[in-house]
């Protein structure tokens, strides 16, 4: 047999396998499935860090025995656990079915919203000033808010005070609450309709519209003044990760967990972009970190334009954190080594603290 045959069978040997493998992570998450279902009907967290621990150590220590890199080990303990939280994050959970109101209905995260209160067994029915294609029920704000048990407000920052202002002024008994990205411009409105007794909150998904499932992705939920609208807001997002805040918090918290990482991204994007090289010279020269950063930055240069230029102008708390970033730059730029050295030291200790 001439080399070229050999590699070719060895080729086809491996494809084989591949499959082998894809077809045991599906069984896998059959399982999963199951398992899912007996934790939806019992209350019972999708996303489980210690269970997590536990599947990742059995890959590590089965890599030792079979040949498998540590790193390689993790990865597809990785890749197996999310699909399986996926899985689970899909099944639905029991609840006393509401006609869920969406504002905005038909953009993005209007119809992920749709489609995830449908599946919990929900009705839906939607408001939106580009209604072409909608899935679901099409109505306007009153008739939305007269009919509903619960409105949601999924529209744009510059538009949500006047949104918000109409659901309002329509006295409705049903429980509100926005998604907004910055809270910063209708606290004043959120607070004083908590003082006059509307059930209403505000909720902040910490993902986009590719999100696969609700589970183990971070849902903000918060307090505006009326506990029990809190309560009830974090029942509808059940299976998914839970903060509670007050509203006043939230765009302190995310001008960091958002304005600063865009920022960053943003920059890092901008850079390259001036750096006289195209991508692909610069991804054939790619070290490790490298690879990393460009995948994230490129992910987020492919986002929402607009929302992206929203959590930048619009969260007053943004000025804070980039000017951090302004000033850990300078220093990088100015430091003698002993100085470098230890400023690498003290970032390494920041992550390792609880």
């Amino acid at each position: 047999m001439d080399i070229l045959s050999d590699i070719t069978k060895q080729r086809e040997e491996l494809a084989e396998l591949d499959r082998e493998i894809v077809k045991l992570v599906g069984r896998r998450n059959k399982i999963a499935r199951v398992i899912g279902e007996r934790k939806a009907a019992s209350g019972e967290e999708v996303f489980v860090p210690a269970v997590e621990k536990i599947v990742v150590h059995r890959y590590v220590d089965s890599g030792k025995i079979y040949g498998v890199s540590e790193l390689a080990a993790t990865r597809i303990a990785r890749a197996v656990i999310d699909e399986s939280v996926d899985v689970q994050g899909r099944v639905p959970r029991p609840a006393v079915p509401r006609k869920i109101f969406i504002i905005g209905g038909n953009g993005n995260m209007g119809r992920w919203l749709s489609l995830f209160f449908t599946e919990r067994g929900h009705t839906v029915m939607i408001d939106d000033h580009a209604p072409n294609g909608a899935e679901y029920p099409v109505t306007d704000i009153p008739t939305g808010c007269r009919d509903a048990d619960v409105i949601v407000v999924s529209t744009p920052i510059t538009v949500a005070e006047k949104i918000l202002e109409e659901v309002f002024a329509q006295k409705t008994h049903a429980l509100i609450f926005d998604i907004l990205s910055v809270k910063t411009p209708v606290i004043p409105l959120l607070r004083r309709a908590a003082e006059e007794g509307v059930r209403v909150c505000s909720v902040h998904p910490m993902f986009g519209p590719g999100a696969s499932s609700i589970a183990g992705r971070n849902i903000v939920v918060c307090d505006c003044g009326n506990l029990n609208a809190v309560k009830e807001t974090a029942q509808l997002f059940s299976g998914g990760t839970i903060l509670r805040m007050d509203v006043e918090e939230h765009d302190r918290i995310a001008a960091c967990v958002l304005g600063l990482s865009h920022a960053v991204n943003l920059a890092f994007s901008g850079a390259l972009a001036r750096s006289g090289f195209s991508y692909e010279e610069l991804c054939s020269a790619a070290s490790t970190t490298f690879r990393k950063q460009i995948a994230v930055s490129r992910e987020v240069s492919e986002e929402n334009a607009a929302l992206y230029y929203a959590i930048q102008r619009e969260n007053p708390c943004n000025e804070a954190a980039l000017e951090n970033l302004s000033e850990a730059l300078r220093e990088l730029r100015t430091l003698g080594k002993e100085e470098f050295i230890l400023k690498m030291h003290e970032g390494a200790r920041w992550y390792e603290t609880k």
